[in-house]
């Protein structure tokens, strides 16, 4: 298989790739090929496997709401790869993943959110954290029931053209929204929601582990695949 990685790291947010770049080799498909897309307005001298595309740094929310159409920058790339799996940029697998137990038959997956799973605030009550602004297309109709899980935004992904398909729609979902003038309260996160939520069969979600909150770790009573680094103190820091 040969994998696509997607880091954006505009800013100071470069600073985390080496420890990013280095923790993913190692510990994330390891008998893998994979080629890192980074977008970054930063500078550096890069692994051959590296592919770097100029992004400058978008105020926020932009930055994350506009992340469909910036990994379309590298689509002849990534339809170039089997798969495609997106990493926040402050997310590191700290625990050998491999293709066994990642690669699944479903065309796309996410990660169940470790809060939503823990059942912290605003997981506890309806609405949680689903879109309800009907004017946006990431809204989330609950007036029947809560949907199962929710997923968080640090790590998704798919097969390819699967997941190119679900960039497309998002990207246009997106630019439609603001349009209007409208923003999706967890911006991408929300989008991906709403999408996944149409497509229940189609995604395949994994445990809360792969996204281990490092500054909840305290609630946490499963072991860290990949951590989601705490801002100050991480145990670590790059």
């Amino acid at each position: 298989m040969k994998v696509a990685i997607t880091f954006i790291g505009t800013n100071k947010y470069l600073d985390f790739l080496p420890k990013y770049y280095e923790s993913i080799k190692e510990n994330f498909l390891p008998n893998s090929e994979k080629v890192f897309l980074v977008f970054t307005d930063g500078e550096g001298d890069f692994p051959d496997d590296v592919k770097v595309f100029n992004q400058e740094h978008l105020e926020w929310p932009y930055i994350t709401l506009k992340r469909f159409e910036i990994i379309n920058k590298a689509r002849s790339i990534i339809e170039d790869c089997d798969w495609f799996v997106f990493i926040d940029a402050d997310a590191l697998p700290v625990a050998t993943i491999t293709e066994e137990e990642f690669f699944i038959d479903k065309p796309l997956f996410g990660v169940h959110h470790p809060c939503h799973f823990l059942k912290m605030a605003p997981h506890t009550q309806a609405p949680g954290a689903y879109e309800q602004n009907s004017k946006s297309e990431a809204y989330v109709d609950i007036s029947k029931e809560l949907p199962p899980v929710y997923w968080q935004g640090c790590f998704w992904g798919g097969k390819v053209p699967n997941v190119c398909a679900m960039i497309d729609e998002l990207e246009a979902r997106v630019n439609r929204d603001l349009e209007k003038n409208v923003v999706a309260l967890w911006h991408d996160e929300s989008q991906i929601n709403k999408y996944f939520l149409e497509r229940l069969d189609m995604v395949h979600t994994y445990g809360p582990e792969y996204a281990f909150p490092e500054v909840f770790k305290d609630y946490c009573q499963f072991s860290p695949k990949i951590v989601h680094l705490a801002k100050d103190n991480s145990a670590y820091q790059i």
